[in-house]
């Protein structure tokens, strides 16, 4: 279960995701370099053709497939999807999966109704099917947001059928086809109602329309708003939630981005981490020479990998109450505040891309700095030693993460 949400303010183009995967799937964040044309190129359970030179590109995704929940590449293409629950058939049958058609439409394209059309003409080719889970098997369709600085298209998918739409000034989707007529013809009820969805989708429009300015605190707590106390959203779980806690529906927000695409920069905000209400929004300024790349952003997945765990444990012994939540709150809060008003700052000066680089790099060893404060505990991590439930998801945490046959991640 995911949400997306996008909305023009002022020049800006912002793309807002949170990605609700199983909560033992590390999310990992990879800049891959433009190239040459491959040949073939091997996705999560097919190869296709790759005739074309591929953009440079940053992505957030799930260690085990080959695509992305969320993306954008060199031209300010941004990209987020979720699963909608549909009639179609087929979905067993291994071919391209969500994930894959936005890594391959950004790869290949320099506009949103380009990425639009791209995802369109692979999904009449291939279809799409497959298992689209890290712990169990899962089948499902998928919606999509695809903006660019200039404008923004809802696509929603069932099988082979699809429906697009240009959006103006805001969109938003969640597990739940939105799009009227292809909604009432292709929407599976009972997943669809169980998902959650309405609740979360509801939540983020009322939000997003609030907004009357560039606001970057505003964007970060979209994504980190509960229907409950955060205490008690920790504690009991919750699918209602757009930060989703891990609960009935087995799903856990596992990783956060917010893009923002003007005619001068590209701004992407990454935690590396799961669960947006405790973690650190750190800033990236894309280039397509890789000069951006900083931790949380790698190009190489078994330190991204990493990364995410060094956190993912943090988090849990917060979650255990094995770190104490307000004091851990109250400095990242602070941290991440004054990332902010820096940013704001050098936006204002119009900084260089070398400074707003090295500003990066700064963001990111202080949010190292603070995350290292409570090294000690990180590295006695002992599974065995917290409370039921996480001491059996933390058995397995990390193992077999890259694996693409679902036996040998369970095994």
């Amino acid at each position: 279960m995911c949400d997306t949400l996008w909305t023009k303010q002022n020049q800006y183009s912002v793309l807002l995701k949170n990605s609700d995967r199983s909560v033992n799937e590390p999310n990992l964040v990879i800049f891959a370099p433009s190239g040459p044309p491959r040949g073939q190129v091997e996705c999560t359970y097919i190869s296709i053709p790759d005739p074309k030179e591929h953009h440079a590109i940053l992505l957030v995704k799930p260690s085990w497939i080959w695509g992305a929940e969320m993306g954008i590449n060199e031209y300010g293409v941004s990209i987020g999807n979720e699963a909608v629950f549909t009639k179609s058939k087929n979905k067993k049958t291994p071919s391209l999966i969500g994930m894959d058609f936005i890594r391959l439409a950004l790869e290949r394209t320099k506009t949103a109704k380009q990425a639009s059309e791209e995802i369109i003409r692979l999904l009449l080719e291939y279809g799409q099917g497959g298992n689209c889970t890290f712990d169990r098997t899962f089948y499902y369709d998928n919606s999509y947001i695809i903006a660019d600085k200039e404008e923004a298209y809802i696509l929603e998918t069932a099988g082979k059928e699809y429906s697009l739409k240009k959006v103006e000034q805001c969109a938003n989707i969640s597990n739940r086809l939105s799009l009227d007529n292809f909604a009432q013809k292709h929407t599976e009820p009972i997943i669809t109602f169980f998902s959650g969805s309405k609740s979360r989708m509801d939540m983020g429009t009322e939000n997003l329309k609030k907004i009357e300015t560039h606001d970057l605190e505003q964007y970060f707590n979209i994504l980190r708003l509960h229907t409950t106390t955060q205490e008690k959203a920790i504690k009991n779980g919750t699918s209602t939630s757009i930060c989703m806690h891990v609960g009935i529906l087995k799903d856990h927000s596992t990783g956060s981005m917010v893009s923002i695409v003007n005619d001068k920069t590209i701004t992407v905000w990454i935690t590396g981490s799961s669960s947006p209400c405790l973690s650190i929004f750190k800033p990236l300024y894309f280039n397509p020479t890789g000069e951006f790349v900083v931790p949380p952003c790698f190009t190489n997945e078994q330190e991204s990998l990493e990364y995410w765990l060094k956190r993912e444990k943090l988090n849990r012994l917060i979650y255990t109450n094995n770190i104490d939540l307000n004091e851990w709150m109250q400095k990242a809060k602070t941290l991440e505040k004054e990332f902010i008003e820096e940013d704001r700052k050098l936006t204002s000066q119009n900084a260089s891309h070398s400074e707003l680089v090295e500003f990066s790099k700064r963001c990111s060893q202080k949010e190292e700095d603070l995350v290292n404060e409570y090294i000690d505990k990180i590295n006695a991590f002992d599974y065995k030693k917290l409370p039921r439930y996480w001491s059996k998801k933390s058995k397995n945490l990390g193992k077999n993460v890259f694996e693409r046959e679902l036996w040998k991640r369970k095994g």
